[in-house]
């Protein structure tokens, strides 16, 4: 038996409509999940007003929760709540904004990317730059991680590493798709960059941006994953194909 699926974004009321799309702006700033006091004072609200609104659009699918003990606090602490905009949330403001998709993003990222990389071929210095300055301005996380890794897989060449020499980097971006892998592939690349002294002052906000990468790569579904995986696959062997070697 089919069961027909509600859509309670319909319901939102103005206040409502109003308070996610806050939300969705401090969420924006960080791309992490808020304490509800940090929405209380952005807004200025009482932190009791941020926390029930956050409870109702979790309750209608638009916002999502999560529990942490802060980290300097040794032994068993006392968890705290932090709330997050969900992708339905992301795809509601999208469709009353007029603005596109999460798949059209996708789409358009994608093509101008891979687009840019066979345009440019060997001189890939400027449109490091350009992706190095936008990258923090993806909205959804797929194309957030789409932009972060090209920027560190141009910062390799930049580096002045051959393509074709680095085996362990190869291996992990032909290996079968895990989260795991793709964390570890950032972390990889940003270390081998890094040890070249003539990159290593480009790299001033790159670390700020793995810390991104790794906060959108969590968010990733499976489908997400698959995608940015032949994504990767797709820059790299054109970093290959350019390399000469």
């Amino acid at each position: 038996m089919l069961v027909k699926q509600v859509d309670t974004s319909s319901k939102l009321t103005f206040r409502q409509k109003a308070f996610l799309g806050k939300l969705v702006d401090i969420y924006g700033e960080s791309h992490e999940p808020v304490h509800y006091s940090t929405v209380a004072g952005k807004l200025g609200l009482s932190n009791s007003s941020a926390y029930d609104m956050l409870r109702v659009l979790e309750q209608k699918s638009m916002v999502g929760s999560e529990y942490t003990t802060p980290k300097e606090v040794a032994g068993p602490g006392r968890a705290s709540v932090l709330f997050y905009p969900t992708s339905r949330a992301m795809e509601f403001l999208v469709r009353i904004a007029g603005e596109p998709s999460e798949q059209e993003e996708w789409e358009n990222v994608k093509a101008g990317i891979l687009e840019s990389l066979r345009k440019v071929k060997t001189n890939y210095k400027e449109l490091l730059k350009e992706l190095s300055v936008k990258s923090p301005s993806a909205r959804t996380p797929l194309a957030q991680c789409a932009k972060i890794v090209t920027v560190l897989l141009l910062s390799l060449k930049e580096a002045k590493h051959k393509i074709t020499d680095n085996r362990s980097v190869s291996a992990i971006v032909k290996a079968p798709v895990s989260k795991l892998r793709m964390s570890i592939l950032a972390g990889l690349i940003l270390g081998l960059s890094l040890a070249d002294h003539k990159v290593s002052h480009l790299l001033g906000n790159y670390r700020k941006y793995t810390e991104k990468y790794e906060s959108s790569l969590k968010k990733l579904n499976k489908e997400g994953l698959v995608r940015l995986h032949r994504f990767t696959q797709d820059v790299w062997e054109l970093l290959e194909s350019e390399s000469g070697e």
